[in-house]
């Protein structure tokens, strides 16, 4: 498609329409990398100053985004993420209508800190079993996380956990603890080398990390995770009611 000389509106704004339209109709899919600059001055008929522009505006309003080294690329749409929901990873999968796709990084039984061990309402030094896993959504890492649990509360749960099996699952059947409670403190910072390495992502990536402890119905803490989602992939959505008067 041509663009006018002859109207008002500047050549970098009618490149950045048709470009947006070249997304919506399916030109660009999301995920995908952008041609060059060069391919894109040969493709439109335009000046290289006009290309920048209307590329530099569509990764300012969010639609591309630039990695660097590797070149620009149409944003993916983000996922969105029920912020103070109960559920586990493999029940949001399967509410979304996807079928739940982890990775199992490591299991290592470990002594509790006092950090961990205050948060997990144990005794410094108890063992602890850590998990570290990547977390999936259309073949897409959309989390890593990095979990704990007691094991005087969940003893041998390193034997039963699988990344075919839902771990609240293993929870709920083996256990008998009902996730009930949560706590959550959330903070954008920025990807360090393992957060990028699991997330396919550059270090320096913004990320939400939240910082998690869930309890049972007594208030017995039953883990706690640290998960780490790029920011340009998840938008939280937090769902509330405003009491009515009689």
């Amino acid at each position: 498609m041509k663009l006018n000389n002859q109207t008002s509106v500047p050549l970098y704004s009618q490149l950045k329409q048709i470009i947006l339209e070249d997304i919506d109709r399916g030109v660009y899919s999301p995920g995908e990398k952008m041609p060059t600059e060069s391919e894109l001055c040969d493709k439109y008929g335009v000046s290289r100053i006009t290309v920048r522009k209307a590329v530099l505006d569509l990764v300012d309003d969010g639609i591309l985004i630039r990695q660097q080294g590797k070149g620009t690329f149409v944003q993916r749409q983000k996922i969105k993420r029920e912020l103070i929901s109960i559920t586990g990873y493999s029940e949001f999968m399967v509410e979304s209508g996807k079928k739940p796709d982890t990775k199992i990084i490591s299991l290592n039984i470990l002594h509790a800190s006092e950090e961990i061990a205050d948060s997990l309402a144990i005794e410094p030094g108890d063992e602890i079993l850590e998990m570290k896993r990547i977390l999936f959504y259309d073949e897409m890492p959309f989390v890593f996380e990095v979990s704990t649990y007691p094991l005087k509360l969940v003893p041998n749960l390193d034997q039963y956990i699988h990344e075919s099996i839902s771990t609240y699952e293993i929870l709920k059947n083996r256990y008998h603890l009902y996730p009930a409670h949560k706590t959550e403190l959330i903070n954008v910072i920025s990807a360090h080398a393992e957060e990028a390495k699991y997330l396919n992502c550059e270090v320096g990536t913004p990320l939400c990390k939240i910082d998690k402890i869930a309890y049972d119905a007594d208030r017995q803490p039953i883990h706690t995770s640290a998960l780490y989602y790029p920011a340009d992939r998840v938008t939280f959505t937090i769902n509330s009611s405003i009491p009515q008067n009689p």
